[in-house]
Formats: structure tokens, sequence, C-alpha cells
């Protein structure tokens, strides 16, 4: 009888759950131009990555102005995919099992321009759109969400700059959970 309570106690183990992703802004220092290299970036160390090591599992995702792309196929060597949700951050709990979207070729990026943000002509600037939410499969096959707060002309040192100075930089305000574990579950 002893062997079958014990037994019973094992199967009855509560399922082991993932820690919770940890939330965290930065701010990422991107160039403003449409031309030259992407600025590289990192769920796992939550930074820059050198684009020395572009050619790497190194870094997630890339921007350049309004531009993005994923370490993946025609971008690197990597198997991160997006998907832009029409979710707020706080609402997905969950990163999706299939149907992400990868850097195919260098015209047919993962991420579209009028997905995430609009263009105000006018002041030459754009603003992320509110209750999109990123959510990536990395590099190296962990998931993480991100949302835009916000994208500021600034110049090289990341200050503000106004219309009609040029700005050099972009200034991304980036939140985003990393589930190192390698779980869906944020």
């Amino acid at each position: 009888m002893t062997v079958f309570a014990v037994a019973a106690l094992v199967s009855c183990k509560k399922e082991d759950k993932p820690t919770p992703a940890v939330v965290t802004s930065v701010d990422f220092l991107v160039s403003g131009t449409s031309v030259g290299p992407h600025d590289l970036f990192s769920f796992e160390t939550g930074a820059r990555v050198a684009n020395a090591d572009s050619v790497s599992t190194k870094w997630d995702f890339g921007m350049r102005f309004e531009k993005f792309i994923v370490n993946s196929n025609a971008s690197g060597p990597g198997s991160a995919g997006v998907q832009v949700l029409n979710s707020t951050f706080e609402s997905v709990l969950e990163a999706p099992a299939t149907g992400y979207a990868y850097d195919t070729t260098a015209a047919q990026l993962a991420v579209k321009g009028a997905q995430w943000y609009i263009y105000n002509s006018t002041t030459r600037t754009f603003a992320p759109i509110a209750g999109k939410t990123f959510v990536f499969k990395t590099a190296r096959n962990t998931y993480a969400k991100m949302e835009v707060l916000s994208a500021d002309p600034a110049d090289d040192n990341g200050n503000p700059v106004v219309p009609p100075t040029r700005p050099t930089k972009i200034k991304y305000k980036l939140r985003f959970a990393h589930q190192a574990s390698g779980s869906r579950t944020f």
C-alpha cells in the first residue's frame, strides 16, 4: 500500500512553470538614415550588438531609421522570426507556436513599416501605433515580446532635434520581455 501512495504522490507532482519574463525598458539609438548598416539588438543581453557580430546568432533584430530586419535567411544566420500583433503588450501572455515571418530576401522583410508606425509628412516624423506588440522567436530559439514606446529624432549623442534640423539618429524607447528558458509563456 505504501508503494502505491508514493507512486500517486510522484505522479501528482505539479507541472514546472517557467519563471516569468522580466519586463525591461531601454533606449536604443539607431541610424537616422535609410542606407548603411543596421543597428543590432539582442534580447538575451538587452543591449546593442556590434556590427562585427552581424554574421552570428548574437543578435535578434536590427533597425535603421524605421526599417526592421530579423536575424534569419537574407539578414543573418539565425532562426529569428517575428509577428506584429494587434494586441497590447500586457495582453500578450504567450508567444504563438507558429505563424512567424522571416526575412526571406532583402526586399521581402518580415516587418513592414506600415504595420507598426504612422508617418507625419508635415513634421517628417513617425510614431509607433499604440496596441502593436512584436513577438519574436529569437535567433537562438527563445521568445520575446516587444513594444515600441517612442521614436524620437535625435543627434549623434541621442539629444532631441526638431525640424528643420535633420536628425542623424532615431532614439527608440523599447519595452520588452524575454523568456530565456525557451518557454513561450511570458
